[in-house]
């Protein structure tokens, strides 16, 4: 009987048939729970989570983990319940519910070190330093995101290390510490030039290009301003070659006026202009009339 549910639940989720999936893993959870198999619960309860989740239903979600959490707890899963916890505290958190996410974060680590789950520590250290991003406490953020870049280094996750050191960077820039971000986003993009994610790995490539861009209007003599600025375009130019060979125009068209912003800063008016029109070309193509007043503002004016 089971199985013939679960078939169901597979069938309606290729389709996209969200109610009787939903429906077929409650009626398989309680099968489960009849036969007194507290796992095989737990798990057509996570997944009626996810499924939850991905709906954004997010209290809907937070009771199916609830459930799955008893399961586990029940089953003594504590490897389990150490990710139910997590998940948890993910969906607090994007809930704005931080003080509850913390609370549930602190729980799945606590688990984590006692089983030795160092893939998941590493996960809730960098969720949880999120949270704390998120409260605009990015003090108590860089110590986590530190921690969590740390485990991703001994783990070789090149994947995880890429993204935490790119939370870590976001943390910096939120304290103002631009020259201690810039390196974490230069190996988070080289990170992603190697896994083949040349959206991300240009992302990280256009973050830099804006924080010597801000570093250079920050004061301090003008020969140092004109290094951070030129150090600015030098970024900008790169992102702007890697999402040309994507096709993404907006992000071209963004780039492009930011070149042209930061060489009028530079007093390089002939390549600004060059910059700025090839921008509002863009936008004029995606139908964006307010970005092509606000590019055509930036013009220096005759004269």
């Amino acid at each position: 009987m089971s199985e013939n549910v679960l078939r169901q639940v597979r069938l309606a989720l290729q389709t996209g048939d969200y109610p009787t999936a939903i429906q077929g893993l409650e009626s398989a959870a309680h099968l489960a729970r009849e036969a007194g198999d507290r796992a095989g619960e737990g798990r057509h309860l996570g997944n009626l989570g996810l499924i939850y989740h991905r709906l954004g239903l997010m209290e809907q979600a937070l009771q199916a983990f609830h459930r799955a959490l008893l399961s586990a707890r029940a089953d003594g899963d504590r490897l389990t319940e150490d990710g139910l916890l997590g998940n948890m505290g993910n969906i607090l958190r994007e809930m704005g519910r931080f003080d509850e996410a913390i609370l549930h974060l602190n729980q799945a680590l606590t688990l984590a070190r006692e089983v030795g789950d160092e893939r998941g520590r590493g996960i809730w250290l960098a969720n949880l330093g999120l949270v704390y991003d998120d409260m605009r406490q990015p003090e108590d953020a860089v110590r986590l995101h530190e921690e969590a870049v740390s485990i991703a280094r001994v783990l070789a996750d090149q994947r995880g290390l890429a993204v935490r050191l790119g939370n870590l960077g976001n943390s910096n820039v939120a304290l103002h510490q631009f020259q201690a971000a810039i390196p974490l986003f230069e190996e988070s993009a080289l990170l992603y030039r190697d896994l083949g994610e040349k959206g991300m790995q240009a992302q990280r490539l256009g973050v830099i290009g804006n924080l010597y861009a801000a570093l250079g209007r920050s004061g301090g003599s003008r020969r140092n301003q004109i290094e951070y600025q030129q150090n600015g375009l030098k970024y900008y130019v790169r992102t702007l070659e890697i999402v040309r060979e994507l096709g993404d125009q907006r992000s071209e068209a963004d780039l492009l006026r930011s070149l042209g912003a930061l060489n009028l800063e530079l007093r390089s008016t002939d390549e600004a202009i060059v910059a700025l029109d090839e921008a509002v070309r863009l936008y004029t193509a995606l139908n964006l009339p307010e970005l092509v007043d606000s590019t055509r503002a930036l013009y220096p004016e005759a004269g």
